[in-house]
């Protein structure tokens, strides 16, 4: 899925197919640079991350599908060291590896699988774990997925949506193995303008509903989930 970004898109060319989902006001311009492949959802049925997100899980027609989000720069195999998955043939693994989580995820019965947020080296300790922060690729079965969107509900996002599965589903899918390196921050764009003031509401909000199992450091800037598996 894209936001404002027709010019400067990249995740498409890093795996072997993709339909690429925008909105409806900014889908000639995705056409104009090239973008042929388009999801196109109505004008004001999504304005955020979260409403985008249960969209395309709604409209969408597959069993299980893989949303990634349209700033990942580059795949690699993340264990003792970085592999990097260039080229043709890197195309056509992070493209199998896709399709094998996902397949993991429909065999499991599970609804949920995402990416890991951070690349370092230390933070590889398996190639699965069962709970965690949602990274820029997320795997969904719809057949056992339970996570819910409130259009009313400040908390509305992804960690909100990984926590209502961990509730119900008891666990989740974080893959830990092959990294998308996204760079959200270093892509020109025009990115939905987040003040201050509704990030700490956001967090508030977080609070107010997940109590105990949801924390947030301002200092670091960083949010964690506090569930024992």
């Amino acid at each position: 899925m894209s936001y404002s970004r027709p010019d400067v898109m990249m995740t498409e060319k890093l795996v072997e197919y993709s339909t690429l989902v925008v909105r409806e006001d900014e889908a000639d311009e995705y056409r104009k640079y090239g973008h042929a492949n388009l999801l196109v959802i109505p004008k004001g049925e999504a304005h955020d991350f979260a409403s985008t997100f249960f969209w395309i899980v709604n409209n969408t027609p597959e069993d299980v599908i893989c949303i990634l989000d349209d700033d990942i720069k580059s795949f690699c195999y993340r264990q003792d060291v970085y592999l990097p998955l260039k080229g043709d043939s890197g195309i056509e693994i992070t493209t199998s590896e896709i399709e094998r989580i996902g397949q993991l995820l429909y065999d499991l019965n599970l609804g949920l699988a995402f990416s890991c947020m951070t690349g370092a080296l230390f933070a590889y300790d398996r190639e699965f774990a069962f709970k965690g922060m949602p990274g820029p690729v997320r795997w969904i079965n719809k057949n056992a997925f339970k996570a819910k969107y409130d259009p009313n509900d400040a908390a509305a996002g992804d960690i909100d949506m990984a926590l209502q599965e961990l509730l119900m589903n008891r666990v989740v899918l974080q893959e830990k193995f092959l990294f998308a390196a996204n760079h959200q921050n270093e892509i020109i764009g025009k990115n939905e303008v987040l003040e201050r003031s509704d990030h700490v509401n956001y967090v508030h909000a977080m609070k107010n509903k997940w109590g105990k199992y949801y924390s947030y450091d301002f200092k670091k800037n960083e949010a964690r989930i506090k569930v024992s598996r």
